[in-house]
């Protein structure tokens, strides 16, 4: 049965598309081999109306009160040049197959970004799938100023070979040698002290307020939003603090994800002074023992090529350049075209 056009609704956020959203999106992204973050009606709930920024700014297609598309802006807090402004974070730019090509993401764009800068977003970031990517940059002229990239360590090698190598069976003996070969000339650390957080208060402002104002562009990751972007966040993070002297100097948050069969841990967030990099590789060092006590493959982190973030977390252990990732921002966005001046992480782009 062809699918009625004609009869498809449009508006903003119900309370019956959670659950349709989640069905829509689960549907569409999940593939075998690959598990990044929940796509439950509880994470929808979660991510566009408990954010302490404000709620999603919201649009759907219905037919039959099912969704078939649907697109959402996430408002965020950031600091740009010692100025708080709200930016938006895209996110579930995804249309039924049956109805792609009729125009129905255009309708819910055009309705999004207007009920968004009415709602007071500045103007929104972008990690857009490699369908829409020309969609943001060449129609609508989105600036592409950070170059980012996973940096990575390998800890296991033989399922990371299998994954990549054909038959899976010659990548696992060839990882098997290069794992061994590996380990003659590794040095590992020795672990870190330290501690499980479950909350966030005024230990995590009194951090950020320390050192937030040494990083020109970034998400604030005050107590408030840490503690919904990742404590009540339906999905699971391991999130880990250092202290010196008893006083907290670092956070650092980690997931387990699988891509392409292979489990990775994530560096999903961190919070540190911007000049202590002490603090910062011992967190890295953390999350290196994290994942090799849990049997994750490699962990990686995101970065930004060629600036003094990318020389930090290479200096950290994470050397192996994996993959790029695109970062959007929509134009006139103002103090953000630098990429030295961010702090950004995975956290910040909701994949993870």
């Amino acid at each position: 049965m062809e699918p009625r056009f004609d009869d498809v609704t449009f508006g903003p956020l119900e309370d019956a598309d959670f659950a349709g959203i989640s069905r829509l999106i689960t549907r569409m992204s999940d593939h075998r081999g690959i598990r990044l973050r929940d796509k439950s009606e509880a994470y929808y709930r979660w991510m566009y109306l408990a954010n302490p920024a404000g709620p999603a700014v919201v649009h759907s297609a219905r037919l039959d009160g099912e969704v078939v598309a649907s697109f959402a802006v996430a408002p965020k807090r950031f600091q740009v040049g010692g100025e708080r402004v709200t930016v938006g974070k895209t996110m579930d730019m995804f249309t039924d197959p049956a109805f792609q090509g009729k125009g129905l993401m255009a309708r819910c764009t055009t309705e999004v970004f207007d009920r968004a800068e009415e709602a007071g977003m500045a103007g929104w970031c972008v990690t857009p799938s490699v369908h829409s990517y020309p969609i943001f940059t060449r129609r609508w002229g989105y600036d592409e100023d950070l170059h980012v990239i996973y940096r990575a360590r390998i800890l296991r090698y033989a399922p990371v070979l299998a994954a990549m190598l054909k038959p899976a069976w010659l990548g696992r003996a060839i990882g098997r040698v290069a794992g061994g070969v590996a380990r003659l000339f590794s040095r590992t650390r020795a672990p870190v002290e330290v501690e499980p957080l479950e909350d966030f208060g005024e230990e995590a402002d009194r951090l950020w307020a320390e050192v937030g104002p040494g990083y020109p562009v970034a998400i604030v990751r005050d107590a408030a939003y840490l503690q919904w972007r990742y404590v009540a966040n339906p999905d699971q993070y391991t999130i880990l603090g250092l202290r010196r002297d008893g006083h907290l100097m670092g956070i650092v948050v980690l997931a387990e994800t699988v891509r392409r069969g292979v489990r990775v841990g994530e560096v999903v967030d961190f919070v540190c002074g911007v000049d202590d990099d002490t603090t910062f590789r011992q967190l890295i060092d953390a999350a290196i023992h994290h994942s090799r006590a849990r049997g994750h493959a490699l962990v990686q982190a995101w970065s930004i090529r060629s600036t003094a973030l990318d020389r930090r977390i290479r200096g950290a252990g994470l050397r192996l350049r994996r993959t790029d990732v695109k970062f959007l921002t929509s134009p006139g966005l103002r103090g953000m075209a630098d990429p030295d001046a961010w702090l950004l992480t995975q956290g910040d782009g909701n994949d993870v």
